[in-house]
């Protein structure tokens, strides 16, 4: 009945330096609505959702938005490039039901779409 989450995962190479990168980052969080949890020079960590009102309403009455996830981006430098790994993971902690986790899953990867997208030479 219970399907898990998996992670979503999205890499790609930017020739912005990562000072710069780590600030488009945080704007594409910030404008999504994220909360950041972690904002280290490399890490950046942000919370989406509501784990309190997912359990109360569920999905369907809350919104698919009030599912809880972090989006979770690393930056690292190789050969003049930044690296960018975006990775989206439930923290809801026990899954969604069948049909709902469809939509959940495309929530999630939209999320690191959302990030990959403020990075106009991503590739």
């Amino acid at each position: 009945m219970f399907r898990v989450i998996e992670p979503v995962e999205v890499d790609f190479t930017t020739s912005i330096a990562i000072e710069e990168a780590r600030r488009l980052v945080l704007s594409a969080l910030r404008r999504m609505g994220g909360r950041i949890k972690v904002d280290s020079s490399r890490d950046i960590v942000a919370g989406f959702g509501s784990g309190w009102k997912a359990r109360l309403l569920g999905v369907l009455l809350g919104g698919i938005e009030c599912f809880p996830r972090d989006v979770v981006v690393a930056l690292r430098a190789s050969n003049g490039k930044t690296l960018v790994k975006v990775s989206v993971r439930d923290t809801f902690g026990f899954g969604s039901r069948v049909g709902v986790a469809d939509r959940i899953q495309r929530l999630m990867y939209d999320n690191a779409l959302a990030v990959k997208a403020a990075f106009p030479d991503a590739g």
